[in-house]
């Protein structure tokens, strides 16, 4: 997986970031931004998918075994669409907080992504 580095500033140390698709996220799901210590994103995914379950189990008519396809499918399309998403919502957050691309090749990925700011 590729890699961006973020500098704060240059007492702390520069931070590593993923770049591209979370492929945990696929097997892992809501467990995979509590091993990265990311809980906002932990508590979001898990939130996301009790409550996607527990509507489907209420709402739709069918019998139970199809209500846990159902629910397994649905965990599957959460997982994909966060695992597409995960590493580029870390990167903006940490860019908003005041980081900013230790080096060329950092900013270059991101401004090609749609991401454009000031170096520093």
């Amino acid at each position: 997986m590729e890699k961006i580095y973020l500098k704060y500033d240059d007492v702390r140390p520069c931070v590593e970031c993923d770049y591209g698709f979370a492929k945990g996220i696929l097997f892992l799901g809501f467990l995979y931004p509590y091993k990265k210590g990311d809980l906002k994103y932990f508590f979001i995914m898990l939130i996301l998918q009790l409550s996607i379950c527990v509507l489907l189990c209420i709402l739709v008519p069918v019998p139970v075994i199809f209500r846990l396809i159902l629910c397994v499918i649905m965990i599957a399309v959460i997982n994909f669409l966060f695992a597409a998403n995960y590493n580029m919502m870390v990167i903006e957050r940490l860019l908003k907080e005041g980081y900013y691309p230790m080096d060329y090749n950092s900013s270059d990925k991101l401004i090609k992504k749609g991401i454009y700011f000031k170096l520093q």
